[in-house]
């Protein structure tokens, strides 16, 4: 499968035609195989997922603890347990950091320790899950997703899904994201303990396995003395296990940050006095940013201001009361409008099935009732008719391009208003950033500071740094590409060196002197009701960490890089 575009590699990072695939194993280095057959390593593998995905671990911004959710600390103890079971000594801090220490083996007995990692939440809106569908020898027809039939899940809807044809693909139940981020990576190091565990005459350096909290809320606070901990301990280097794509090996990311718009009504703002109501419950396509252009990503935002576009473009009666964002599905949200007069009410609800009504396929929704005109205070919905206002013109301008999310793929970058809440009589637009490039990422902070500068209603703007690309850092280690590129061509399987649009909240392992790169997992459709894998996927990736172990222990031996 494929879902992010091969580009062009940066200046100074190790490019595919600089890296000299030669296997430790054709120079006289004795490899072991897996103990299991491909189809009981998948069997293994699917029992693990499905222990893991039932434990709820979604993270909370809103919480000040470390981690941020109970449910990390029982997937914790839930992972400590495992291991414990397969030989490892387990350890487990007050933030719920776990580190599963394997001893080194044969050649790689006396060498540095490596680490794997994942993290143990999952992103707000996952929902724990003991309803898992295997659909055996997948042909690319339709899916069926219990809890949500709406869905079109197929080859032809997500050319991207062909990768998937002719395995037993694993999905929930569709009504919301089932975690694969990370517990498909988790579900990997398991069945790689597992593995390891039944093979005695093995050669591997010593091995941490690390479940991590509170990544996808981005509290690097949780692992701060972690990764003094991996320093201190030697620790060589390092592997994320939380990529999308099978196969994968990412050592550049976005750089990232924030901005925060804070609209302000002007003193004394009315509403009109219009005598209907009409409420729109907008569900958007629920994606991640990083596939937002291959899934057809579409937030209630965007689709909120195109639908009064439309309104302004055909001279419409119509004033916004309210808007909110769902606050568990930042894509989803509800638009209150106050509306003249019957004939235009039906015109309005006809245009928002127009602009809603394509998306349907992909997961979109839209429920139209009859709402209160006199729903909010004047304030509140100036300000949020400007918010909305704003969306629109901010996704309309071509200053910068892209500009959405569902715009940009490969090595562009993305400035995407996201999500709207009320605050008091006051709005809240965010907006992610993300680019490549350091010099791309500030003219994108530029030109929302510009745009909320220049635009007719009083804005506050707040910009925050988030995470930095890890490319810099890692450009003097080509080994953390060549060593699992090496081990995916033994299996015959074809690993891709590519930037991963998204963050793996590295830095403080980084800033202790631990590089640490990021490998795929194997999945289609991240944070999305629409997640799935398969089998083959599950049992291929296990068996890819187990042959990555031996090359690093075979290629530190004779030197061969």
């Amino acid at each position: 499968m494929a879902i992010t575009t091969p580009q062009p590699q940066t200046p100074n990072m190790p490019q595919m035609n600089d890296i000299s695939i030669v296997s430790p194993m054709s120079q006289g280095a004795a490899y072991v195989a897996a103990p299991l057959s491909s189809a009981q390593i998948g069997a293994l593998a699917l029992q693990h997922l499905r222990g893991v995905i039932a434990i709820d671990s979604a993270s909370d911004e809103r919480s000040e603890s470390i981690p941020s959710t109970p449910g990390q600390i029982t997937l914790a103890r839930h992972v400590a347990s495992f291991m414990e079971g397969y030989g490892a000594t387990v350890e487990m801090d007050d933030f719920a950091n776990v580190i599963a220490t394997l001893p080194g083996r044969g050649l790689g007995a006396t060498q540095a320790p490596i680490a794997f990692m994942v993290h143990l939440d999952t992103a707000r809106g996952t929902d724990a899950t003991d309803d898992l569908t295997l659909v055996p020898a997948w042909q690319g027809a339709e899916l069926s997703y219990s809890k949500n039939p709406g869905l079109s899940v197929s080859v032809a809807n997500y050319p991207l899904l062909s990768g998937f044809v002719g395995h037993d693909v694993v999905h929930g139940p569709g009504d919301a994201p089932i975690g694969l981020d990370d517990k498909l990576g988790l579900t990997h190091l398991m069945t790689l303990a597992s593995l390891l565990h039944r093979t005695e005459t093995i050669d591997h350096p010593p091995i941490l396995l690390i479940g991590r909290p509170d990544e996808e809320i981005g509290r690097m606070a949780a692992i701060e003395g972690l990764a003094l901990t991996l320093a201190e301990r030697g620790v060589a280097f390092g592997y994320t296990v939380d990529g999308i794509l099978g196969y994968e090996v990412n050592v550049e990311n976005f750089n990232a940050a924030a901005a925060k718009l804070t609209f302000t009504p002007a003193p004394g703002a009315t509403c009109t006095a219009l005598p209907l109501g009409l409420n729109l419950v907008i569900g958007g396509v629920n994606t991640h940013g990083c596939t937002a252009k291959a899934e057809g990503h579409r937030p209630a935002t965007r689709l909120a201001a195109e639908l009064l576009s439309l309104c302004a473009a055909e001279g419409l009666t119509v004033e916004v009361r309210h808007f909110i964002s769902d606050s568990l599905r930042d894509c989803d949200g509800v638009l209150d409008l106050a509306i003249a007069d019957q004939a235009t009410l039906e015109r309005v609800t006809a245009l928002a099935q127009s602009v809603v009504g394509p998306h349907f396929p992909r997961g979109a929704s839209l429920v139209t009732k009859a709402g209160d005109p006199t729903h909010n205070n004047g304030p509140l919905a100036q300000a949020t008719a400007a918010g909305l206002a704003f969306i629109g013109q901010f996704l309309n301008s071509d200053a910068i391009t892209p500009i959405a999310a569902e715009a940009s793929d490969g090595r562009q970058g993305y400035s995407q208003p996201y999500r709207l809440i009320p605050a008091g009589d006051q709005v809240i637009v965010d907006v992610r950033i993300r680019d490549f490039d350091t010099a791309g990422l500030a003219a994108r902070v530029a030109h929302v500071s510009q745009m909320a500068t220049d635009f007719p209603a009083e804005i506050l703007i707040e910009n925050t740094d988030q995470y930095v690309n890890m490319a810099p850092r890692l450009a003097d280690r080509p080994e953390l590409v060549t060593w699992p590129i090496v081990a995916a061509a033994e299996l015959g399987q074809t690993a891709q060196k590519l930037p991963i649009r998204g963050g793996t909240g590295v830095d403080p392992f980084l800033d202790a002197g631990v590089p640490v790169a990021n490998l795929g997992t194997g999945y289609f459709a991240p944070e999305s009701e629409k997640e799935l894998t398969s089998v083959q996927e599950m049992a291929g990736h296990a068996q890819w960490l187990f042959r990555l172990v031996q090359t690093v222990a075979h290629a530190r031996t004779s030197a061969i890089c």
